[in-house]
This record gives structure tokens, C-alpha cells and sequence, in this order.
């Protein structure tokens, strides 16, 4: 299995979808900064050039004409302060009322820095007929309005376009200082209020620009979240897909959206993997037993035959030689060792060529009892305190009883010796699924992880005296019977062996009950 190293190229993949995606607000941004933005201009200059030939070329001309005409031979400078307003005031009407009929929509005014005061002449929009009140209190709202123009064209001395905004309408001005004999003696302007429409536009640009920047840094915010979220769980995957070349046991981690959808199709994957590894193992496991059972078989019918000679002739010095001074005690000796060796023997060929079993429905907690029978005397010998907990009305197994009480004699053996010093050996049967099963606990010092796998191997022990035929006979009737047999707990605290032996199938009525188990 080979590590994928696509997470960089996958991310740069998503970040150039999400940028072409986020390309659209950009331009929208664009568009309105360098050609909405520049049509508005456009307009406002036309609106602006307009204003200026107004007040440049018709309204002051005609305004310093009236004025000279007025004066004769007379010095503005030198006028009364009040005959000076109304001079002005009746120059400038002269000079821009014509040109309001000609002009609707424009109002042009003239302000005069020495006393502060304005006239105004002409409406920005249809208007009717206003009191003298009302007049002033209009040129007081205009004053107020155009107050920053008026001062900063006085200040300065120049011309001033400028654009305002009062009442959601938006108005160009244009300001023109105005000078007789060098100085400037008043401030003309014109001004005219744009389409509604114009501001509307403005405004709804500005919203959409506002909704832009929002919906960009919202996106990418997105982006970065959805970046972080993928790389991780690509690099999840990624580490895990390494634990999985070591160990096919070591599953991907669940993860959300189509990350997990890819690691749980990779789980199933390693599952199966897993399990054709374990099935060909057992296939080879299977194979070698096989051919090591027709070695084992071989050997034990050359080894038997000499013993059988050995014992006979052990007989026979028995009875010929009675006389003789300790023969009985050499006699027993021998006949102590060829029996040794016979069960030895008789272990290799219940390993080697196991009998055909005589199966009939029994309960597994009658076998168990059986054989607490004739063990407990040996738990009480080792100082081992036992714990029965039996599940009571099991279904019955279709198993050879002995067969079965066989392995869990060697099961409590085993404790036994697990435990030299004494403990507590705990025995438990229950139903699981489809199946009866019993569990034998011990408190010994547990198995080494290294042994764990090779217990079931025919002739492996840890122990000074023993064949290492024990486990591997209990392995092969379970397993003959259609069941298993595994270590589910290992450590310093003990150990667990469970035995698993499917439930009888019948053809109708209970499978729970007892049965007589003589056989």
C-alpha cells in the first residue's frame, strides 16, 4: 500500500477553484472603481464645465458691467457700506435674472464676505411664489448649505467646483471669486442639483461595494476554513495510511464529510485485507500442522514399539527375578519412566492424527461440572481459590463431550501452573450472539506479548517440563467443533482464555434444557 502525497496539489487545487470564485466580487469592484466611478466623473465635469461658463463668461461679466455702469466715474471702495450691498445686490439681479428662465434648474447667487449676506436668484427645482419670510429663511438654508464653498473661495482667491450632498440630493457648485479694483468685494456661484437617479446610483454602488468587501472577506475566511478542514483531514489520512503499511489492525480515525467517506472506504479496504491475511495464514498454519502431524504420527508408532518391548521385558524381570536384592524398586522406576513416555506418545498421536469425534447435543455447564469433579482437589493443593459464575439455562452445543472436557482440563492446568504461588482462578459461561461461551481467568503473571502469538503452535512453551501439546490439541477440537479459542486479556494482572462453540440448530421446540452426559 503506497502513501498517497497529493494533499499540497489537492489544496492547490481548491484554492485556484475559491480564488476564480472570489475573482467575480473582485470585479464587480473594479468595474465600479475604474468605469462606473469614471462615467460619473465624466458627468460631474460636463456639470462642472457647464457652472463655470455660466458664472465665468455670462453672470460676472455682466455683473462688473452693471457695476461699472452704476459707479460712473465713482470708486466702489469709496461708497457707503450699505449703498454698496444694494449696488451689488441690484448688479447681480440684473446680471442673472435673465438668465433664469433660460437656465431652470440652476440657481445662481452672490455672496458678499463684508457683511456676510447672499442673493439668490433662481430655484434648483420647481418652486412657487415665497413670502418675503420665506425668502429669507431660504437664503439662510443656502448660506448654510454652501457656508464651507463661499469661505474657501473667499480664503483662497481661486475658482472652486465642489459637490454636496443635503436632503439624499446631491448639488454641483461653482465658485467664483469676484474683484473690482483688486479686491475682492464678493463671491458669485452657481449651482445645480444632480438627478435623483444620480444619487440613487451612488448610494446603491456604494451598498454594493460594502456587500462586496463583506462577501470577499467572508469567502475568504471561508477559504481558509475549508483549506484547514481539508488539509487536515487529508493529512489525517495520510498519517494513518502509514499505521495502516505497518499494521493492518491500526484503522483510519472517523472523520466528517467526504474525508470520512474515503477513510471508511480505506478501513473496509484494510479490513479485508486483514482478514485475507488471517485466513491465508491459517491456510499455511493449517498446511504445516498438517505435514508435522504425519511426521509426529510416524515417529510415535517407531517410538511405541520399543516401549512396549521395554515394558514387557521390565514384566518379565518382575517375575524372574523376585530374588534379587531392590529389583522392585528398579522395576517401578522403568515402568514409571515407559509410562511417561507413553502419554507422551499418546499426545502425539491425538496431535498428529486427531479421532473422529462422537458429537450429541450437551450443555456446557454439566461438561464443566465434570470436571471440577476431579480438579478441585488440585486447586486446593496450589492454594487456588475458584470462582464459578454460570449462566443457568444455556442453549445446548452439538459437541464430543469428552473432547470438550479435555480442553478445559488443559485450560485449568495451565492456570495452575501460571499461578505457583496460588490465586484466584475464575470460570465464566454465558451466551454470546450465536454462541456459548466459557471463560477462564487466572491472576498469574499474564503471557509476554513476544510468546502471545506462538501459543497455539504444537510443541512452543515457556515451561521447563512439557511437551507444548496442550494449547495446540485445545485449539485443534475447538476448532474442529466449529469454534475458537483466544487470549482476550494478557498483562501482569493475569490472563483470559474464551472459548466461543456455536449454539445446536434444531428443527423445532427449545434448545435449552439438560442432557444426560455419562457418555
Amino acid at each position: 500500500m503506497r502513501i498517497f502525497r497529493g494533499s499540497s496539489t489537492l489544496r492547490s487545487q481548491i484554492i485556484l477553484v475559491i480564488i476564480v470564485l472570489l475573482l467575480i466580487p473582485v470585479l464587480v469592484v473594479l468595474y465600479d472603481l475604474f468605469f462606473a466611478t469614471k462615467s460619473d466623473e465624466i458627468i460631474l465635469a460636463e456639470k462642472q464645465d457647464r457652472l463655470s461658463s455660466l458664472v465665468q463668461n455670462q453672470v460676472v461679466p455682466a455683473l462688473l458691467r452693471k457695476v461699472e455702469q452704476k459707479l460712473a466715474d465713482e470708486s466702489l471702495a469709496g461708497l457707503d457700506p450699505e449703498v454698496r450691498t444694494s449696488l451689488l445686490r441690484e448688479s447681480f439681479t440684473e446680471a442673472a435674472g435673465p438668465l433664469v428662465p433660460n437656465y431652470p434648474g440652476v440657481r445662481f447667487g452672490l455672496y458678499l464676505p463684508e457683511s456676510r449676506q447672499i442673493f439668490v436668484q433662481g430655484f434648483l427645482r420647481e418652486y412657487r411664489q415665497l413670502s418675503p419670510e420665506e425668502a429669507r429663511q431660504r437664503e439662510q438654508r443656502i448660506f448654510t448649505e454652501a457656508d464651507s464653498g463661499l469661505i474657501a473661495a473667499s480664503a483662497s482667491g481661486r475658482p472652486l467646483a465642489k459637490l454636496t450632498t443635503s436632503l439624499n440630493e446631491q448639488t454641483i457648485e461653482y465658485f467664483l471669486p469676484v474683484k473690482i479694483e483688486d479686491k475682492l468685494v464678493a463671491v458669485a456661484w452657481a449651482d445645480e442639483r444632480l438627478h435623483p437617479i444620480f444619487a440613487r446610483s451612488q448610494n446603491f454602488r456604494l451598498l454594493i461595494r460594502y456587500i462586496t468587501l463583506f462577501v470577499l472577506l467572508t469567502g475568504a475566511a471561508g477559504v481558509l476554513i475549508i483549506i484547514h478542514n481539508l488539509a487536515k483531514g487529508v493529512g489525517l489520512i495520510k498519517e494513518g495510511l502509514g499505521e495502516l503499511e505497518k499494521d493492518l489492525t491500526k484503522l483510519l480515525p472517523d472523520l466528517p464529510g467526504e474525508a470520512g467517506q474515503i477513510a471508511r472506504a480505506v478501513n473496509r479496504m484494510a479490513v479485508s485485507l486483514a482478514e485475507k491475511e488471517r485466513l491465508e495464514e491459517e491456510l499455511r498454519r493449517t498446511e504445516r500442522l498438517a505435514a508435522l502431524g504425519r511426521l509426529v504420527t510416524g515417529v510415535a508408532h517407531e517410538l511405541r514399539n520399543p516401549l512396549s518391548v521395554v515394558r514387557t521385558t521390565v514384566q518379565l524381570m518382575e517375575t524372574d527375578f523376585q530374588g534379587v536384592a531392590n529389583i522392585d524398586e528398579y522395576v517401578r522406576i522403568i515402568k514409571e519412566q515407559v509410562d511417561r513416555q507413553n502419554r507422551i506418545i499418546q499426545e502425539l498421536l491425538d496431535f498428529g492424527r486427531p479421532v473422529k469425534h462422537l458429537t450429541q447435543p450437551v450443555a456446557v455447564n454439566a461438561l464443566l461440572e465434570k470436571v471440577l469433579t476431579f480438579t478441585s482437589s488440585l486447586l486446593r493443593q496450589n492454594n487456588i481459590e475458584l470462582k464459578l459464575e454460570t449462566e443457568q439455562n444455556l442453549p445446548l452445543i452439538e459437541a464430543d463431550g469428552e473432547r470438550i472436557k479435555q480442553v478445559f482440563v488443559n485450560l485449568i492446568l495451565n492456570a495452575v501452573t501460571a499461578m505457583p504461588g496460588g490465586g484466584t482462578l475464575t470460570i465464566q459461561t454465558y451466551r454470546e450472539n450465536a454462541g456459548v461461551c466459557a471463560a477462564f481467568s487466572d491472576t498469574g503473571g499474564g503471557i509476554a506479548p513476544e510468546d502471545l502469538p506462538r501459543i497455539f503452535d504444537p510443541f512452543y512453551t515457556t515451561k521447563e517440563s512439557g511437551t507444548g501439546l496442550g494449547l495446540s490439541i485445545s485449539h485443534q477440537i475447538i476448532k474442529s467443533h466449529g469454534g475458537t479459542i483466544e487470549v482476550t486479556r494478557t498483562g501482569p494482572e493475569g490472563t483470559t482464555f474464551k472459548i466461543t462453540l456455536p449454539i445446536l440448530q434444531t428443527t423445532g421446540g427449545s434448545d435449552d434444557g439438560t442432557q444426560d452426559l455419562d457418555y
